[in-house]
C-alpha cells in the first residue's frame, strides 16, 4: 500500500511527509524544503569562517572547532584538520567472497574467478542522502581506528583479488585511500582497486583514484542519484555539478574504468530522470555499464513503498533508448512481501 501525503508547496498529493510532491520536488520551491530537511546546508553558504575545506565539492567553510558537513574534517587555530589521515581510517573492513553482491559484479571481472574482495566501508559522507541504504556510516563515534599497516598485512594474502573502497563514500578519507590503493598495488601487481561513490570529490584527487583503478583493471562506480539539480538537493542536501564534472573529466582520462547506478525513489527519480541521466551517459559512451537500482524504504524515507515493478521497467526501458549495457539491481525487491 502507498502512503498518501499532502504536497507541502501545491497541497496536492506527495509521497512522503518529508518531500512535496514530485512535480514540485524539480522546482526551485524545494529548496527552502531542502534547507529545512539539510540544515548543513548553511555551513556551504555561510561567509563568516576561518577554515575552507578543499577535500571535495562541498567546500565547508568552518570556524574554530566545528567539524564539517562529513563530521571527519574539522577546522582548528585556522587550519583544516582531520580524524583520518594517510596512515590512518575510520572504517569498519572485511573479507566478502567473489562474486559480491556489489553494484558492479554483473559485468566485472573479479565475479569471475574465485577469491575475496577486500571491502572497506567507510565511515562519514560528503552528501545527506534522505534514503541512505548505509545510514550508520554517520555515526563517527562508533567506527573503529584501522591503520595502514594493518590492512597492508591483511593484503599478504593471496586469495584476495580486489579492493572495495565505499561506505558511506570514500571522499572525506580520500587522502588514506589513496595511500593505501598505491601501496597495495606496489606490493601486489596483481590487485584490483575500485571505488564506490557519489562522485563530489575534489577534482584532482578523484583523477588520482581513476588513474589507480585504471592501473590495476578496477572499475569507479558513481551513484548519479538525479538529473534535475533541484530534485538532486532536495534528495542529497547536494548539488550534482561536480559529481557530472568528475564523471566528464575521469571519462575523458580513463575510460575504461567508468560505470554508474541510480537508485529508483519511487516516484521521484522516474523514466524521466533516467532518460536524462543515460542520455547524459551516451553522450560519452553508450556502452557504459549503468545499473538501475530498485528502492528499499529506509533512513529518512521509511514511509516510502519499494519501487513500483512499473517505474521500474519504465526507467529500464528508458535507459536502453540510448545505452547498450543496463542492468536492473535488487530485482529481488519487486517479489519481497514487504
Amino acid at each position: 500500500m502507498v502512503n498518501k501525503f499532502t504536497c507541502k508547496i501545491c497541497g496536492k498529493e506527495s509521497f512522503s511527509a518529508i518531500l512535496p510532491c514530485p512535480k514540485c520536488a524539480k522546482t526551485e520551491k524545494a529548496l527552502e524544503i531542502a534547507r529545512i530537511l539539510h540544515k548543513d546546508i548553511e555551513k556551504l553558504e555561510t561567509n563568516d569562517f576561518i577554515a575552507k575545506c578543499s577535500i571535495c565539492s562541498n567546500n565547508c567553510k568552518l570556524k574554530n572547532n566545528e567539524f564539517g558537513l562529513c563530521k571527519i574534517r574539522f577546522a582548528e587555530n585556522g587550519k583544516i584538520k582531520s580524524l583520518a589521515s594517510e596512515e590512518k581510517a575510520l572504517l569498519h573492513y572485511y573479507l566478502d567472497p567473489l562474486p559480491t553482491n556489489c553494484c558492479n559484479s554483473w559485468f566485472c571481472k573479479c565475479s569471475k574467478i574465485k577469491g575475496y574482495n577486500l571491502a572497506l566501508f567507510y565511515y562519514a559522507c560528503n552528501f545527506s542522502c534522505l534514503f541512505c541504504q548505509n545510514y550508520e556510516h554517520k555515526n563517527i563515534e562508533h567506527a573503529k581506528i584501522t591503520y595502514l599497516n594493518e590492512l597492508l598485512e591483511v593484503l599478504k594474502r593471496k586469495e584476495i583479488k580486489c579492493i572495495c573502497h565505499f561506505g558511506g563514500s570514500p571522499e572525506p578519507q580520500i587522502e588514506f585511500a589513496l595511500n593505501l590503493s598505491k601501496k597495495a598495488l606496489e606490493k601486489r601487481k596483481d590487485i584490483v582497486i575500485c571505488w564506490e561513490w557519489n562522485g563530489a570529490g575534489n577534482e584532482k584527487l578523484a583523477l588520482k583514484a581513476a588513474e589507480l583503478s585504471f592501473e590495476s583493471k578496477g572499475t569507479v562506480k558513481f551513484d548519479l542519484k538525479a538529473w534535475n539539480e533541484n530534485l538532486h538537493i532536495l534528495l542529497t542536501g547536494r548539488s550534482n555539478k561536480q559529481v557530472l564534472k568528475n564523471f566528464e573529466n575521469i571519462f575523458s582520462k580513463f575510460p575504461e574504468v567508468i560505470s554508474a547506478t541510480t537508485l529508483l525513489v519511487p516516484y521521484y527519480v522516474d523514466q524521466q530522470e533516467v532518460e536524462s541521466i543515460a542520455k547524459f551517459i551516451a553522450s560519452f559512451s553508450e556502452n557504459i555499464p549503468y545499473s538501475l537500482l530498485v528502492f528499499y524504504p529506509a533512513y529518512k524515507l521509511k514511509d516510502m513503498p519499494i519501487t513500483p515493478k512499473s517505474q521500474v521497467f519504465a526507467c529500464y526501458k528508458a535507459a536502453r533508448k540510448h545505452l547498450k549495457n543496463v542492468h536492473i539491481g535488487n530485482l529481488h525487491l519487486l517479489f519481497s512481501r514487504y
